[in-house]
């Protein structure tokens, strides 16, 4: 009989990892685009520290000053992804 406390752990240690896997190189690609003219550095950078900002300490805090600084940018972003779920759906587990 399989624990659903080690599945839901697991899965945290899954995303936790694939957050990392994902947002560091996405990161490296950023700081690179922004020397390239044709990479978009700023966008690889902002969705990098969106994915990192759970698990790194200063993105987090960063990101909550931006969103203080810009409310109405986040304001957008929030009906943006309430339009894509709502468009696509709700992503399920796993």
């Amino acid at each position: 009989m399989v624990n659903r406390g080690d599945a839901s752990e697991d899965d945290k240690q899954g995303r936790r990892a694939w957050r990392h896997i994902v947002g560091w190189p996405l990161l490296l690609i950023g700081v690179v685009g922004l020397f390239l003219p044709f990479l978009q550095g700023i966008l690889f950078i902002v969705i990098a520290l969106t994915i990192l900002a759970p698990e790194v300490p200063a993105f987090r805090r960063l990101i909550a000053a931006l969103r203080k600084r810009y409310p109405g940018v986040f304001e957008k972003a929030a009906e943006m992804k309430e339009s894509l779920q709502k468009r696509f759906g709700q992503p399920g587990p796993g």
